[in-house]
């Protein structure tokens, strides 16, 4: 299909101009109050699977359960998103959630609670989790116009980011005051305050009437697709170098115990210092509004996160350490918020579920491998070489990327643009087709 120019009257994004369109702005309050609530229950239920287990093993495990059928059902998962009304599936899929949290909160406040149940609680909310990832992601840009696309992918990432420092807080503070239980409700409670906003949404993405192939077709399909455009490949091949090799977050512990002496207490603060510099690169790159020279900023941003970890990784103060850690978090949410924004203008809409699903395989479904990989290496070569060594891959990779497909760090806004659909309007879709998936 044609790709069309973008309009030359079209005036350009506006600092946090997603906020500006009122199906996005109840898009992203629902987010914010079921995130945090999400984070309250994952600090409970990670509080009372080890009362039931006394085993570490065991709460790590848990991991696995969330991972591997995340990986396995999203590929099936992307061929729907491109197939349905994309805000209906999300709803359907959130409704079940909620269902889960509030089952698991009943087994919890009755007794009845078993270490089976938890896991398989788990594998549920992770399959769901496959179709929840890529509809989020391929509902956005018919949320708001092509030119506020950037900005509403930044403001999704403060959501993220954000909920991450507040909700465990206050989990903890919950568990500790009152029971395990109470939170599953109060995330139960919230998941009621997305579907009510998911509800009042009146814009979605015009459904494709046309006979699809079976799904394992489809989802070859999609990888056909892949392949067959450099730059997305390119894309998600960066991706997953950066969660396979990127990966820091597991081995702040033995920073904070053994190389500072710090204690828990910071172990904490080294947490929050890569979580503020997540919040402040969010917010930065929503304030700009959009950003015409994607590529370079993309490269910018991940050869500045693998310098941030490394000085991190071998700086001799705690203080020190705690600003590159901050870098690393502003570089990291920055290079991932433009990544996506990229994928989403160069995708074809048909095929944006597919390409969206294998999007979340490269940062959920190789996350946790990611810690696993970093590890395994300081088991070897020591903590910090383990996170030096997979920071010069990370930079390594995102610059030969660039030097390798041109089209990585020449992409521009108007420079390759994608498959046209109507942009919405507040409250539909509009009728003048224009670029925006």
């Amino acid at each position: 299909m044609a790709r069309l120019p973008r309009n030359a009257g079209e005036p350009p994004g506006r600092a946090f101009g997603a906020l500006a369109h009122r199906d996005f702005r109840l898009y992203w309050i629902g987010n914010i109050i079921s995130n945090v609530g999400g984070w309250m229950q994952n600090v409970a239920q990670a509080w009372l699977l080890y009362q039931l287990t006394d085993s570490v093993f065991l709460v790590g495990l848990n991991g696995l359960f969330h991972s591997i059928p995340f990986i396995i059902t999203c590929l099936y998962a992307g061929t729907v998103v491109d197939r349905v009304d994309r805000k209906r599936l999300l709803f359907i899929v959130e409704a079940l959630s909620t269902v889960l949290v509030l089952v698991m909160g009943t087994l919890v406040i009755t007794g009845h609670v078993q270490v089976w149940h938890i896991y398989g609680s788990s594998v549920i909310y992770s399959m769901l989790g496959a179709f929840e990832s890529p509809t989020r992601q391929a509902l956005i840009p018919h949320l708001v116009p092509r030119r506020d696309l950037m900005t509403a992918v930044s403001l999704n990432s403060i959501v993220r980011k954000g909920a991450q420092i507040i909700g465990p807080a206050l989990g903890g503070i919950f568990v500790a005051a009152f029971d395990v239980g109470g939170a599953y409700f109060i995330h139960g409670g919230a998941r009621f305050v997305l579907l009510g906003c998911l509800l009042a949404m009146r814009a979605t993405n015009p459904v494709d009437e046309r006979t699809h192939p079976n799904a394992i077709r489809a989802i070859a399909e999609g990888f056909r697709y892949v392949r067959s455009e450099p730059l997305l490949l390119a894309l998600l091949l960066m991706e997953t170098c950066m969660s396979v090799f990127g990966s820091y977050q597991s081995m702040m512990v033995v920073f904070a115990r053994d190389v500072f002496q710090a204690g828990p207490q910071g172990l904490g603060v080294l947490q929050s210092a890569a979580g503020a510099g997540s919040l402040i690169g969010s917010f930065a790159l929503a304030s700009v509004g959009d950003v015409k020279y994607k590529g370079r900023l993309l490269i910018a941003s991940g050869v500045t996160l693998g310098l941030a970890l490394i000085s991190f990784a071998y700086s001799p103060w705690f203080l020190l350490a705690m600003v590159f850690l901050g870098i690393a978090g502003g570089s990291d949410v920055i290079f991932g918020a433009t990544r996506t924004t990229i994928i989403q203008m160069r995708t074809r809409q048909d095929m944006l579920g597919r390409v969206m699903s294998l999007s979340g395989i490269s940062m959920r479904g190789f996350g946790n491998f990611g810690n696993f990989q970093t590890g395994t290496m300081a088991s070897f070569i020591g903590v910090q070489g383990a996170i030096a060594v997979g920071a010069i891959l990370c930079i390594a990779f995102t610059v030969g990327a660039g030097i390798k497909v041109p089209l990585v760090r020449r992409f521009t806004e108007t420079g390759h643009e994608p498959e046209p659909i109507s942009p919405p309007r507040d409250g539909a879709l509009a009728a003048e087709p224009t670029p925006a998936s």
